[in-house]
């Protein structure tokens, strides 16, 4: 299956319905992909750490070969329709149908809360920036907020649901934003965090609006990454817009707060798309991590339910 159909099954089908198969789309293409991964994992294995990185000329041509990826745009409308699905996937979790004040953290634009408020749900959305605020939500009645979501000016136990999309790989201290989350959700109470993609990803250091090429991280350093944006006069790359953490620092997170979390769903989200880069060039990405997951998972969704402190749970 070429990376186009998905587009053209978008172009075919209704929204909603183009959005239901793209879990299984991406499912498929990753199978279609599994000898792959097996061949690209023992040649992981087998690498040394040197070189560590490309220069310059090796990123002048491999930024030929990948077309940059699509930029966000704020299109009204298309918020209002991800604010909707995002709204009904958070009702259809365990708790949400019951549950009447929730909290989203990093809510941007604010439109999913928007899409709860209009089913009969309070809704507060908190962001560290209020320039991308929509005047659509707080007219439906969300409580839209500028703060830092690592020190909410919340009481304890205020919320019954605390949730985030795409966000938790931005936040510079993940750790201090999922203690306050614990802090502000009320015992009984759900938190559900999905974000993507994770900093060792293909495209984790979110920088395809200037450097297009898959891994560009650990492939280069930030220096050189940014002498070459300023000779191609491109944009700088802002490399404090995410946190880089990898996969097991997150896991390790939950862990470490399990004495009162009750894990309920977890999942972790694949990306095989550019295994060859990682065939190509082993040694780059064995240098920064031993971990082959590290570099094929590319999203997280986590759902938890706060329970009390003295029960111990898995």
């Amino acid at each position: 299956m070429k990376p186009q159909t998905m587009l053209h099954i978008k172009r075919i089908l209704p929204m909603r319905s183009a959005e239901l198969l793209r879990p299984l789309y991406h499912t498929l293409i990753n199978l279609s992909r599994i000898p792959a991964k097996r061949k690209t994992k023992h040649i992981f294995t087998e690498a040394t750490d040197s070189p560590s990185y490309l220069d310059i000329d090796e990123l002048e041509g491999l930024q030929l070969e990948y077309p940059c990826q699509p930029v966000y745009v704020d299109d009204t409308h298309a918020n209002k329709i991800r604010g909707i699905e995002r709204a009904r996937q958070i009702l259809r979790l365990p708790g949400a149908r019951e549950a009447d004040s929730f909290l989203e953290l990093g809510c941007w634009d604010g439109m999913v809360s928007y899409s709860l408020c209009r089913k009969g749900k309070k809704a507060t959305a908190i962001d560290n920036r209020a320039e991308g605020f929509d005047e659509r939500a707080s007219l439906e009645g969300v409580n839209l907020i500028e703060m830092d979501a690592g020190n909410m000016q919340f009481n304890d136990e205020s919320f019954d649901y605390v949730f985030s999309f795409n966000s938790f790989e931005h936040f510079s201290s993940p750790e201090d934003v999922f203690r306050e989350a614990i802090r502000v959700v009320k015992t009984g109470g759900y938190i559900y965090l999905e974000f993507a993609p994770l900093y060792y990803a293909p495209f984790g250091e979110h920088a395809w609006c200037s450097v297009s090429v898959p891994y560009c991280q650990f492939l280069w350093t930030r220096d050189l990454l940014n002498e070459y944006c300023e000779q191609k006069g491109l944009e700088l790359i802002d490399f404090s817009h995410v946190n880089g953490w990898p996969l097991e620092r997150y896991e390790s997170l939950w862990g470490k707060y399990s004495n009162n979390l009750q894990r309920i769903r977890y999942k972790r989200s694949f990306d095989l798309s550019h295994l060859s880069m990682i065939r190509r060039f082993p040694s780059c990405f064995k240098s920064k991590s031993d971990s082959f997951e590290n570099f094929i998972v590319s999203g997280i969704s986590v759902l938890f339910k706060k329970e009390l402190p003295d029960r111990k749970t898995d």
